[in-house]
């Protein structure tokens, strides 16, 4: 069995490190759609959302009702989702999450120090897949959440 040299033992502990960090942003994706979804359910059950709704039937007869009710409910909701965010920014995923990218981070930073030819390659290509990796998993979360706000927006009214 060959021996491992300095630069692929390198480049295999900034591959873990690329794993675990993609693993995490699904963790934080996965929350930040479920808190979405549950700020989503908070916002149909408020107050301001059932008035909203039922200003919303009578919008023929007292037009200027449910634009205060509308008001208010946008105002109920944007306090809401900012819940929401401080709850996903807050979460022991996105905690993992970031420690797991700073190791990535680190890990690829020595990978990147090692003087062999192969060394540089294979961090080179590590990093593309990292930021691809990245990448992906932000789209995931803007769509997710642009889905819940669309929710959201539907169950309110």
């Amino acid at each position: 069995m060959a021996r491992k040299t300095r630069a692929k033992k390198d480049v295999d502990e900034a591959a873990k490190q690329l794993r675990s960090a993609a693993k995490a942003l699904g963790d934080v994706s996965r929350k930040a759609a479920d808190v979405a979804s549950k700020t989503a359910r908070d916002i149909g059950k408020t107050r301001d959302a059932k008035q909203a709704k039922k200003a919303t039937r009578v919008a023929q007869a007292a037009l200027a009702a449910a634009g205060a009710a509308a008001l208010e409910l946008a105002k109920t909701a944007r306090a809401q989702s900012e819940k929401g965010a401080k709850k996903v920014s807050g979460s022991k995923e996105m905690s993992g999450a970031r420690k797991s990218a700073k190791k990535a981070a680190d890990a690829t930073k020595k990978a990147a120090k090692t003087t062999a030819a192969q060394g540089r390659k294979q961090s080179v290509e590590a990093v593309k897949q990292a930021r691809k990796r990245t990448q992906t998993a932000t789209k995931t979360v803007q769509q997710k959440t642009s889905k819940a706000r669309k929710t959201a927006k539907k169950k309110a009214g």
